[in-house]
């Protein structure tokens, strides 16, 4: 089971979308829940039901000033101005001159060697006031009674802004961060999380139009749009070269080439836990919805429409047939506009792509699979004499961020293009809004609407004016125009938002021992039966051999100790 992400572990999401494009429902009753769902079990939460002690001024300065020590992970993405460190920067100095804070790092390591020194420090008892850790960390401070129980100081010190923004997902991350009724952690949220994890489908519009084809609706028309592009030679080259849909070998996890979104059209998820109508937690990999649409991926995969190579293709090579123009077709996330410009649009101007929401296969609508909203936790050390201070951190970043489109010069929640530098980076704790570039993709289009974009903050400014270029014709910000446009990606997230719909894995703890223990191995048989069964080289009736076998081998112990913690934390 996934208990993180691999978009990237920097809550600078916003900032990374853009550096990211710059380079380049009801259910019937056999469904799982939906996120309105999932999202009134985290409401519910001791933590959600907390009511503030005396409040307090979210920002009020420090007199006399305070120390509070943290750890750091930092790698080579971290540049630096003369005179400037992790320890001594623009954020430092913020911090201890305006709200009479010093933050000092006890120490600081590569990414790479960020958990080992940090288990390490953990064994030993020897932690900062506060630091980030994952869930498998913060459970096992939690368990050692390390950390300081946050409820009440986070009704209290919080600010509305800041507890908003960390509703937008209706709890769920702060239900992550809640063990034993208790609120242990902050979540590290950042803006591509939440609805903006959903998949959504890139086709080439140019091809549908000179094959006369019509936008994909239902899963029928999905088909039809794949075979077309596989064998009604789309590029016009006289060559049977052309991919139907493109499949990465990873096709049940993530990256272009995906194949999550095509599984949820059949009702299918993969790699999460749902709720079957029992109300019991069941895992996605092993039900019967996933039946059909690897039985369709066998059909389509014999018929020539899938890539006779997609077991060897990583989500590189999907890019390299992008850039090739042999792909029309694939289930994607919301930035790889970025990379289809590069890759493929700069080339070759006449290829024009448009993104459309998941479809189903039936009547019931396709409700995407989401990723969880933080993967990291901000904790605070048991008896510090400040547990407040990482609150209020959180406070001042989003403060200067959000609430004040803080912007001096340089900003530092923009990359320099010719330094590189992005000093957003050096605070110690950041998070973002789930819907920054919802947001902004909401205040692009009005202001796009009057042609006055004066009044807008950042990063919906930086949109703004890269959709103005684009509109006057500059090729160069197409793709600007395929993410905040009009059939672009933030689009489709807005019509999932407002549709309401989304499944988060309803099982937010972290890995149970059986999960550490075997879920790895079993997650190997899951890929090798997965594509046989697509190959031809394994019945479709070889899934339910394999279902049963996978709860055999622990799928069964898994569950039984994911609905023990679901029945403690409704």
């Amino acid at each position: 089971m996934k208990q993180g992400r691999k978009y990237g572990a920097v809550s600078i999401g916003s900032m990374m979308l853009l550096s990211v494009v710059a380079s380049a429902c009801s259910n019937s009753t056999d469904q799982p829940e939906a996120s309105k769902s999932a999202t009134a079990a985290a409401s519910a939460s001791p933590v959600a039901a907390q009511t503030a002690a005396v409040k307090v001024d979210p920002l009020a300065k420090y007199d006399p000033p305070i120390e509070v020590t943290t750890v750091r992970s930092v790698d080579a993405t971290f540049k630096y101005a003369a005179g400037d460190s992790i320890d001594s920067n623009i954020w430092t100095k913020i911090f201890e001159q305006d709200y009479g804070i010093k933050v000092k790092n006890s120490w600081s390591v590569d990414s790479t060697q960020y958990h080992q020194k940090l288990n390490v420090s953990i064994a030993s008892g020897d932690i900062p006031d506060f630091l980030e850790v994952n869930k498998e960390e913060m459970k096992r401070l939690a368990d050692a009674g390390q950390l300081e129980d946050l409820t009440k100081v986070w009704a209290q010190y919080s600010s509305p802004y800041l507890k908003d923004m960390l509703n937008q997902d209706g709890g769920i991350g702060i239900k992550a961060a809640t063990i034993d009724g208790k609120m242990l952690g902050i979540p590290h949220t950042f803006s591509n999380g939440g609805i903006s994890t959903a998949e959504m489908i890139y086709v080439r519009t140019d091809w549908l139009q000179k094959l006369n084809l019509p936008e994909p609706k239902t899963m029928d028309d999905v088909i039809k749009i794949a075979t077309a592009f596989a064998k009604q030679d789309p590029d016009g080259n006289g060559k049977d070269d052309t991919i139907g849909l493109a499949v990465n070998k990873d096709f049940w996890d993530y990256g272009h080439g995906s194949l999550r979104g095509f599984f949820n059209g059949y009702h299918g998820y993969t790699d999460i836990f749902i709720k079957n109508p029992s109300g019991k937690l069941v895992y996605g990999f092993v039900q019967k919805e996933l039946k059909a649409p690897l039985k369709k991926l066998q059909e389509l995969y014999k018929d020539g429409v899938l890539d006779k190579e997609f077991g060897v293709k990583p989500p590189a090579k999907i890019q390299e047939d992008v850039a090739a123009g042999r792909v029309g077709l694939a289930y994607g996330l919301v930035s790889d506009g970025g990379y289809i410009q590069k890759e493929n649009h700069t080339k070759d101007p006449k290829a024009q792509w448009k993104v459309f929401p998941i479809v189903s296969a039936d009547s019931q609508p396709a409700v995407p699979q989401l990723y969880d909203t933080a993967g990291t936790f901000y904790v605070v050390k048991k008896g510090s004499k400040h547990p407040e201070a990482a609150i209020k951190l959180a406070n001042i970043y989003i403060n200067r961020f959000y609430e004040k489109s803080y912007a001096p010069d340089p900003n530092p929640f923009i990359t320099d293009s010719k330094t590189g530098i992005m000093a957003a980076k050096y605070a110690p704790v950041t998070m973002d809004s789930l819907n920054t570039n919802l947001d902004a993709y909401h205040q692009v289009q009005e202001s796009l609407k009057t042609g006055d974009g004066s009044k807008l903050g950042f990063p919906a400014s930086v949109h703004f004016d890269r959709m103005t270029k684009f509109k006057a014709g500059d090729d160069t910000m197409w793709f600007s125009n395929i993410v905040m446009g009009d059939g672009g990606s933030y689009s489709v997230i807005d019509q999932y938002n407002k549709a309401k719909i989304g499944q988060y894995n309803l099982f937010l703890a972290p890995a149970t021992p059986t999960m550490s223990e075997k879920l790895p191995t079993l997650k190997k048989k899951v890929a090798e039966t997965f594509t046989k069964i697509i190959m031809g080289d394994s019945s479709v009736d070889e899934f339910d051999k394999f279902a049963e076998e996978f709860q055999k081998l622990g799928g069964d112990k898994i569950e039984q100790e994911v609905n023990d913690w679901y029945a403690k934390n409704k």
